[in-house]
This record gives structure tokens, sequence and C-alpha cells, in this order.
């Protein structure tokens, strides 16, 4: 008799209630998944710079260019990296970039070590990226040499250009 109640009475309001709430519990889900998605997306391009040390910023570096359309990111080891710290590729062209994580301005040393890593690596580009400036020594014998510098501008621009 039980049974028959069952069938009769509760499979058919279950039923229905389940029919009903299938739109409500897939919008759930959706809603779910795209606040997963932000939150980690916010977390990534609000991240705080000022509490990374050296390593910390060459890996948001190596994501950063990679969500940029850069191919073939790879972060080099630490010690022997020629002055290069992170080794990327995008349009066929390959780069060589040393991150620089200061609070004051960066000088002349770390575009040659830019510029001496690039050529160690085979890369067509040297860039040194940072969230800080150049010195007005560096921008000069950047342009001379063919370095690219990207500081806390176009770090910006970046992170920016790809949200």
């Amino acid at each position: 008799m039980l049974r028959i109640f069952y069938y009769l009475a509760v499979w058919p309001t279950l039923l229905l209630l389940r029919i009903l709430f299938w739109p409500v519990k897939l919008l759930l889900r959706i809603l779910s998944w795209c606040l997963s998605r932000f939150s980690g997306s916010w977390a990534f391009w609000h991240a705080d710079l000022g509490r990374m040390d050296g390593w910390e910023f060459e890996e948001y570096a190596a994501r950063l260019l990679e969500k940029n359309g850069f191919r073939h990111v790879q972060v080099t080891r630490s010690s022997g990296d020629q002055g290069v710290d992170i080794l990327a590729e995008r349009d066929g062209t390959s780069y060589a970039i040393q991150c620089k994580h200061y609070t004051g301005k960066i000088s002349n040393k770390a575009v040659q070590e830019a510029y001496a890593g690039a050529e160690y690596y085979g890369c067509d580009v040297p860039v040194v990226l940072t969230d800080s400036s150049f010195t007005r020594s560096a921008r000069e014998l950047g342009e001379s040499i063919g370095v690219e510098l990207w500081d806390g501008e176009a770090l910006s621009l970046l992170q920016h250009r790809s949200f």
C-alpha cells in the first residue's frame, strides 16, 4: 500500500519539483562557475606587487605574458641564467626578459644584462621589465643597442590589455 501511495502521489510531486527547479539549479551552477573564474582573475590582476619578492614577481610576469599572447613562456633557473629571467615567444619573435622588482630606478646594468642574455640564448629581442622606472642613462643605452624597456606603465598596460 505504501508503494502505491509513493508511485501515485510522491513520485509525480518529486518529478514536478525537479522539472520546476532544474533551470534554477542550472543558473546557480553557471553563476558559481563565473564567480570562481572572476575571483581568480581579480586576485591575479589586483596582485600586490609591493609584497612580492623577486622570484614571485618573475612568476607573476610570466603568467602575465602568457595572458597577453606570449607562448613558450619559461622562467629560467635563478643561478646561471645569464641575466635573463624569462624566455618567451610571440608572433615568431623570441624575447629574453630581465625582470627587475625594485623601488628605485633601474640602471644601465640591467640593460647590459638583458642584451648579453639575449645574445647568449639566441633571442631576437632583449627586454627589461620592471614595476618601477629607468634612469635616463638606461633609456639612452636601451635605445642605442635595441633593448626594449618596459616600465611600470607598460606593466600596467599589460595587466589591463588582457583583462
